[in-house]
């Protein structure tokens, strides 16, 4: 790490500068900018937050590792944990989304660990963050309500994890995700995890929220997310990179899993 002294963003704080911010109690989304090639100083976070690059990106610096983060990541920032971002790509736009101290308070809860901020197979911006960004961006009478839930889903789905998540859930986690484009059957996770298919169908949805074939579905559509914002792309090659039948196939699930149209998430 630097030798330089980490400083402390406050609530509301990011690098970049803000274009556009919603608070609703104690739930504070935004969107930032950034001009190309500036860094940040090495910096944490007062509160728990996620983000979501809307496009381009940058190279950011932590204690443990450095990750080149692009078009259509999902981030988790713990509070406490620094880190440094360096040469921002040309218009790189990020949506952030910030839970205050009284959130936690308020619904008896707490943020996810500092683990999730370096978990690699993770599958945040499906599990409620793009419904998230996309309250955001709707801003209407009914959005504090429906963030309200929409953070406690994504929190909780963490929690549920981090306390009781079994090592067969953590074997199964990674098969999904090293083979989501072969044909997967419970018959053959349970052979590769040495489980009876039953035990797997009784109790994937208690440590994942979701069927397996969800949790599938969603891998996939994490897949197609920087393809999606690249641009380079139609749907319908995006579709069949991505495991998908065909381009409708894929509309229909991408609609399903984040609660908008592909062509949508694009625009924003």
């Amino acid at each position: 790490m630097s030798h330089q002294q980490p400083v402390q963003f406050e609530q509301g704080k990011y690098v970049g500068k803000k274009v556009q911010e919603h608070t609703f109690g104690h739930i504070i989304t935004s969107e930032t900018c950034f001009t190309q090639g500036m860094s940040s100083e090495w910096h944490y976070h007062a509160n728990p937050h996620f983000s979501h690059i809307l496009s381009g990106g940058s190279k950011e610096n932590r204690s443990r590792c450095t990750e080149v983060q692009g078009a259509g990541a999902g981030l988790y920032y713990h509070p406490g944990v620094a880190h440094q971002n360096v040469d921002y790509r040309p218009g790189t736009r990020i949506f952030n989304l910030e839970l205050g101290d009284d959130f936690f308070r308020t619904f008896g809860i707490s943020a996810p660990s500092s683990a999730l901020m370096f978990e690699q197979q993770h599958t945040l911006n499906t599990q409620g963050l793009l419904q998230i960004m996309r309250e955001h961006y709707l801003h209407d009478s009914e959005s504090g309500l429906a963030l309200e839930q929409l953070c406690l889903q994504l929190i909780t789905a963490h929690q549920q994890q981090e306390r009781v998540f079994p090592e067969w859930a953590e074997k199964i986690k990674e098969v999904l995700h090293d083979q989501w484009n072969q044909p997967l059957s419970l018959e053959m996770l349970a052979a590769q995890l040495d489980l009876h298919p039953v035990s797997i169908s009784r109790s994937f949805a208690r440590y994942f929220g979701c069927s397996a074939g969800d949790y599938l579905r969603k891998i996939k559509i994490e897949k197609a997310l920087p393809l999606i914002r690249a641009g380079q792309q139609r749907l319908t090659a995006i579709a069949y990179e991505c495991g998908f039948t065909d381009q409708a196939h894929f509309t229909r699930t991408f609609r399903h899993i984040t609660g908008m149209l592909p062509k949508a998430y694009k625009s924003l």
